[in-house]
């Protein structure tokens, strides 16, 4: 499996339809709120499929209780898509159940993909490296689509990749799904608030280089 999360949290609100695709199959999606060891809260999408292990496990817990405020271990895969030149970032839950007793990790990711650009370094006011890359996960599901992930990495492992990794490698990347406030800056002086999603990467092993034949 080249694109697996692991998360528990707590819902925080109702599931709501977004969208039914070409088959006629609904999709809904609720945000969950997944802490860090460090206390800080991820608030993160979770789209769940009609007809799914993941929405029958939904749907009984909404029809013995109550799914707000319920404490969630899911698992699945990190999906994005391109709506009106934003890309959406979210979970895809494979499997979800109702769990209070949890002790283990909250916040899991282990991704295979492709380097889509050069590894660009930049320096925050506090002097932290950050390097900014975005990952692409080929599905196995037979669609031929392939989800682009973006991703982070820190300090010392951000100035080993930008100095190995080329456009093309294939790396495994351990971390964490992170949700982060911004503001984006639209021109004439008008700005809005977003939220953006990314892979804050841990650790990375380099499986296979784009050697370019000279």
């Amino acid at each position: 499996m080249n694109n697996f999360i692991l998360l528990y949290g707590e819902a925080l609100d109702y599931p709501q339809q977004v969208s039914v695709d070409k088959k006629g199959k609904a999709y809904y999606k609720f945000n969950a709120a997944v802490e860090r060891e460090s206390g800080i809260i991820d608030i993160l999408p979770i789209v769940v499929e009609e007809d799914t292990e993941a929405y029958e496990a939904l749907a009984d817990i909404d029809e013995k209780g109550e799914i707000v405020g319920a404490q969630l271990l899911i698992t699945g895969e990190v999906r994005t898509r391109n709506i009106k030149d934003k890309l959406d970032v979210s979970v895809r839950a494979l499997t979800l159940k109702e769990d209070d007793d949890y002790k283990g990790v909250t916040n899991q990711v282990v991704i295979t993909g492709h380097l889509c650009k050069e590894v660009p370094i930049r320096t925050t006011p506090r002097g932290i490296l950050i390097a900014d890359l975005v990952l692409a996960v080929n599905r196995e599901d037979g669609s031929h689509v392939s989800d682009y992930i973006p991703s982070i990495m820190w300090n010392g492992t951000a100035t080993r990749a930008k100095d190995k990794l080329r456009v093309g490698d294939c790396i495994e990347a351990v971390g964490r799904l992170q949700s982060r406030e911004y503001i984006k800056d639209l021109g004439d002086g008008e700005k809005e608030p977003r939220t953006c999603y990314e892979l804050s990467v841990n650790k990375y092993d380099l499986l296979k280089t784009n050697e370019v034949a000279t």
